[in-house]
């Protein structure tokens, strides 16, 4: 049936005209294998985005460098529009289609929320500690948390850096609107106890006592000879840190310095098993002697300080301190086989005693 506007009301004739502007008729017949096409944008973004998969009625067509996306022979009728991109929400609409149509999509920024914490096993909560993602800086407070404003993406690198522990990095999947990662951090601690006594023992003066000696001397009977053999006694206390067993020994070592000549030397290391002072023993009252530590052959030179128990050796005291069995020091025997005396500074020597050096890590 065919209208003419001469043959209806004016109030008529008017809104047929505006009715026919609004509609956009398309020149191809409505043969249930329509086109639909369009642009695809970032919400609040006015120039178009690529790389938008966009999904109707099994038709896939991926947005080009310009947002452009055209999916072919889709079915007249009701149907889902999905898009989704990686980084972006993914957005699905009902559509009804009646004919070939252009859609614009608007897709939304993935957002992510990263908050936790940050902590030590021992030490508790971290405060102070700076911690990065993507182009944000935090501070974790007193509690140890930390969080930061929203993060778009799909992953980036979490960066923890304090001055007493070390560094920390972690790949996040920003994979939820909000995320907890709680980071653990890993503290090295140097600490040098305190040698508490120390003293030498002479076979040439049996009943003598050389505890306020300032050097420790060492020698021992060269093939054929006797009445020269000397050596020495040490004692410490362990930090009460170490009775953790979350705590790892990573170094130790015992050094002494020797200000007389250089001299090669073997040298043996035991446990001692029994009490002794400083201000009493003598080579006619020495403790009972225990489980040799270590044992070792070595050049010694002139104001430098040498190693002569190392971690493997103080390992063995630390288990002991470990299982609350007492700790009554070491003895170092041994000395040059041609019988020469090595001297080492004592606690009583005015500069470089013995060095106990201790790494601990939790």
């Amino acid at each position: 049936m065919l209208f003419h506007s001469s043959l209806l009301p004016t109030s008529w004739s008017s809104f047929l005209l505006v009715a026919l502007a609004g509609c956009i008729y398309s020149s191809e017949p409505n043969d249930g294998n329509l086109t639909l096409s369009g642009k695809t944008y970032l919400l609040g973004d006015a120039q178009p985005t690529s790389g938008v998969h966009v999904t109707c009625a099994g038709v896939t067509s991926t947005s080009d460098a310009e947002g452009n996306y055209e999916l072919r022979g889709i079915p007249e009728g009701k149907q889902i529009l999905h898009a989704e991109r990686s980084d972006c929400i993914p957005s699905s609409d009902t559509i009804v289609l009646k004919s070939s149509t252009k859609r614009f999509i608007y897709l939304s920024l993935r957002t992510t929320t990263i908050w936790g914490y940050v902590s030590n096993v021992i030490d508790g909560a971290i405060q102070g500690a700076t911690v990065r993602i993507a182009d944000q800086a935090v501070t974790s407070d007193a509690s140890g948390r930390f969080e930061f404003l929203p993060i778009v993406g799909t992953s980036n690198t979490l960066y923890v850096e304090h001055p007493l522990y070390s560094s920390f990095e972690t790949a996040v999947a920003l994979d939820s609107a909000r995320k907890q990662v709680n980071v653990t951090l890993v503290r090295q601690l140097t600490l040098t106890p305190y040698i508490t006594e120390d003293a030498y023992v002479d076979e040439s003066v049996p009943d003598a006592n050389f505890g306020s000696s300032k050097s420790l001397l060492l020698s021992t009977n060269p093939p054929g000879q006797s009445g020269n053999q000397r050596h020495f006694y040490l004692k410490w206390e362990f930090p009460q840190l170490l009775r953790d067993q979350r705590v790892t020994l990573q170094l130790a070592r015992l050094q002494l310095l020797a200000p007389a000549p250089p001299a090669s030397s073997s040298v043996r290391i035991y446990s001692i098993t029994s009490s002794w002072a400083a201000g009493s023993i003598t080579y006619n009252k020495q403790p009972s002697r225990g489980a040799l530590l270590e044992s070792t052959d070595a050049r010694i030179f002139v104001g430098s300080y040498w190693p002569v128990l190392t971690t493997s050796g103080i390992s063995q005291l630390i288990e002991d301190f470990r299982a609350n069995r007492p700790l009554f020091g070491v003895v170092i025997q041994g000395g040059a086989p041609d019988g020469a005396t090595a001297s080492f500074n004592s606690n009583e020597a005015v500069l470089n005693p013995p060095k106990l050096t201790i790494v601990l890590q939790y």
